[in-house]
């Protein structure tokens, strides 16, 4: 029996240490890469000897800030928009089919759903001629619009699935000391929803920030995000890995950041709305 036990246990770390590795091994990648030299990097198996460690590719990024700064700004302004919107809408939406005995509920969700089903190249086409009536080609509020269209659902499903498996209670007495139903979901409902609210807030942010083929079809300068600006480091006869690499680790950190500050509020989060919804 203890041997079957261990057995047990040692393929269980097992599989953890793969999934690791193979989880953390393309991010220990970039972060390597982006202090080697291009000749390094092109060589065949790269060099990876002290000599080809570089921070050149960083001073050249840095050099040339002001296309990064604008793309690290319009990705902050576009995801930062987008996030509250998804939520100032997404929050009363979700809650609304989740303890308001919405008719047919249940269809509005999977209709809410169904939009996220579709890939985004099936719909770009109308979705650029819309844009371009409306006159808001290579502007962020366009992006923040599609980006909202998207990550809405996904907003609504998570917080919809946490506000199903709070206590009645709740509700009952607030109502018993004349709340009403706004009330009750901005005093008390809301406070007690932080979680999830952080982690559908954490994934929407991330979407609009990492989002690349919309904004390669619907940006020309002005509103160029950052995956659009790292991009540019692949010419037509030659591409500059190096400083790809940097500009990629640089637009990373505040991801990274977010993610390691909120990490155990996300993860409670997700937990509260995808298991019990």
């Amino acid at each position: 029996m203890k041997v079957e036990s261990y057995l047990a246990r040692g393929s269980i770390l097992v599989g953890l240490a793969v999934f690791v590795f193979a989880a953390t091994a393309p991010f220990a990648w970039l972060i390597l890469s982006s202090f080697l030299e291009q000749q390094a990097l092109i060589s065949t198996p790269p060099d990876l000897s002290p000599a080809s460690f570089t921070l050149d590719n960083y001073k050249e990024v840095f050099g040339s800030a002001a296309q990064l700064g604008r793309g690290l700004l319009n990705s902050a302004i576009v995801a930062t928009f987008t996030t509250a919107l998804a939520l100032m809408l997404g929050a009363p939406a979700a809650y609304a089919l989740a303890r308001l005995g919405v008719p047919r509920a249940d269809v509005f969700l999977l209709m809410i759903l169904a939009a996220q089903m579709f890939p985004a190249i099936v719909i770009v086409i109308p979705l650029f001629i819309a844009a371009a009536k409306l006159g808001l080609i290579d502007t962020r509020l366009n992006l923040i619009l599609i980006y909202l269209s998207f990550n809405l659902p996904i907003v609504i499903w998570v917080l919809r699935g946490f506000f199903v498996a709070l206590p009645q209670g709740l509700e009952r007495a607030a109502r018993m000391d004349g709340a009403t139903i706004f009330q009750t979901f901005r005093l008390i409902i809301l406070p007690i929803s932080l979680s999830p609210l952080f982690a559908a807030a954490s994934f929407a942010f991330i979407e609009a920030w990492n989002e690349f083929f919309l904004a390669l079809i619907m940006t020309r300068q002005n509103a160029q995000t950052v995956p659009l600006v790292i991009s540019a480091f692949a010419g037509q006869y030659q591409t500059i890995f190096g400083q790809m690499m940097a500009a990629a680790a640089i637009s990373l950190a505040p991801i990274m950041l977010l993610t390691f500050l909120l990490r155990t509020t996300i993860l409670r989060g997700f937990a509260d709305g995808f298991l019990k919804g």
